[in-house]
């Protein structure tokens, strides 16, 4: 177990970080209490607060966890009257019918620490040319930022958009809209993530081992794109307190005779079986073995509800919905390199 005098000390730092997670602190310092010096530095502590919000939403009733709610949240630690909880539910809302409140929890942890807690975190509005808002702008080849894949030269188009919540999406198409040609030669998509990961992306490529666990199409290793760019920036804003959307540009041609693609739109039991087998973390060996020749899948983006008799998750295919995973390395490489934009929001 911990010395009082070791919890002491980190008394401090634990209460400013309870008071930006929206945790209450004794549900923290409780179960580090419990847990010996040696051990606890086997994780981070954003790690062991997201370990310990799971163990608590796992002894919560299935019946309880049907919807998001501030009593649900109290229950798994969190403080019902802070901003924090306030914030989560709302997302958790958004997404409802996709990925679960306990989920929700440890994103908007995992965020909170890459953005505020940390004495690392980011201070900046902008991770790159912060002072440049709301007009296009490249990065020159004299950058002093990190080394671009591909070469020192980045032709990726940048903007840094200031704006108010209610005219996010206006402004999105608005400014997709004047910097995108319409052609059929060329087919559109996107990936919504935060400002941090989207700088990563663009200097060092994709890496599909940043995926999220238990994914519709994958556990732990893909990355996805839609064709709809709302549903993108929705996601991001959901996700993170600095969303960012990722804008692809893909050559139809290439796309559609380079990559061994597995399009699930017209087999709904396949589409079941792969989306039940990941999104419960079952049998994800074995199908991803049977995906294996696969650069990419293709199919509905999922819709969740649990079955009130037996208490199992049951998805479904949400009408007219599109989504990407990109799957192997060497797709994942193609597609780097049809980045043509990146749009960094600060939303007020």
């Amino acid at each position: 177990m911990l010395e009082r005098s070791s919890l002491d000390g980190l008394f401090r730092e634990i209460s400013d970080i309870c008071s930006f997670l929206g945790l209450r602190q004794t549900f923290v310092l409780d179960k580090l209490e419990k847990i010996s010096s040696e051990d606890r530095d086997h994780q981070s502590l954003c790690d062991w607060i997201v370990t310990f919000v799971q163990n608590s939403f796992q002894s919560v009733s299935l019946t309880d966890k049907r919807s998001p709610s501030a009593e649900l949240l109290a229950s798994i630690g969190f403080d019902p009257r802070s901003s924090a909880v306030e914030t989560i539910v709302a997302r958790a809302r958004n997404t409802q019918h996709h990925i679960d409140l306990c989920e929700m929890a440890e994103i908007f942890i995992r965020d909170q620490f890459k953005y505020k807690v940390s004495p690392s975190s980011v201070t900046c509005m902008f991770p790159l040319r912060s002072n440049i808002t709301n007009t296009w702008f490249r990065l020159s080849i004299f950058s002093s930022d990190v080394e671009i894949v591909g070469g020192s030269e980045c032709h990726v188009d940048l903007i840094n958009l200031v704006t108010i919540e209610s005219h996010a999406y206006s402004i999105l198409r608005t400014e997709l809209g004047n910097l995108l040609s319409k052609d059929d030669q060329n087919v559109v998509l996107f990936h919504g993530t935060d400002h941090l990961s989207a700088c990563d992306i663009l200097f060092r490529g994709i890496d599909l081992c940043q995926g999220r666990q238990k994914r519709d199409f994958s556990c732990g290793s893909g990355f996805y794109l839609t064709d709809n760019c709302e549903e993108a920036l929705n996601w991001a804003k959901n996700t993170t307190t600095k969303p960012a959307l990722l804008v692809f540009q893909v050559n139809r041609q290439e796309h559609s005779t380079d990559a061994e693609k597995l399009n699930l739109f017209n087999d709904e039991q396949r589409w079941c079986e792969i989306v039940t087998s990941f999104r419960s973390g079952e049998k994800t060996a074995r199908t991803r073995k049977s995906l294996a020749a696969y650069d990419l899948i293709e199919g509905p983006v999922s819709t969740m509800k649990t079955n009130g008799s037996t208490g199992e998750l049951v998805f479904s295919p949400k009408p007219l919905s599109y989504q990407m995973c990109l799957i192997s390395d060497s797709c994942a490489d193609i597609f780097r390199r049809t980045l043509h934009s990146i749009l960094f929001f600060d939303i007020c």
